[in-house]
């Protein structure tokens, strides 16, 4: 059993190399064999003195995957694995101003630059890349349109 001044330790080692969502931390902490209760002061003192921010942590996803060519379904998928909300992805979103159509286009030039589409299952293949890595169906043909 740690003590709480061991645990404030091992969540500032964790929080001073990346952030991450209080949901993640507490799973880290608790692997140290903490308890929920110790957990959960320790979070709470970390989100008191601004070492743990989910707002500065989801900003940093967004980022992240949006340069990494992502969509926002992939996104909301990652977020929801943290116990963070919609709503607060969409805030983030809403002030970062991200051109999901911009996204999707580039991530397909990235991935299949200016070779052409051979035949319908070539097609569907590339379809399936830009779904996977979270787009919508009318961002996917918008990319096509512009494409074909």
């Amino acid at each position: 059993m740690l003590d709480q001044q061991a645990l404030r330790k091992a969540a500032l080692n964790y929080l001073s190399r990346r952030d991450y969502s209080r949901a993640a931390l507490a799973v880290k902490l608790q692997r140290k064999g903490a308890s929920a209760a110790q957990v959960a002061a320790v979070l709470d003192w970390c989100l008191a003195q601004n070492y743990l921010n989910e707002e500065r942590f989801l900003l940093m996803i967004v980022r992240n995957r949006c340069n990494q060519g992502y969509g926002y379904r992939y996104i909301l998928q990652e977020c929801r694995q943290h116990q963070l909300t919609e709503q607060q992805l969409n805030a983030v979103i809403a002030a970062e101003n991200i051109d999901w159509w911009q996204v999707a286009k580039h991530t397909y030039q990235k991935k299949f630059a200016d070779k052409a589409i051979a035949d319908y299952q070539d097609k569907v293949k590339r379809m399936a890349y830009l779904q996977r890595r979270g787009f919508s169906s009318e961002q996917i043909r918008a990319v096509f349109d512009q494409n074909d």
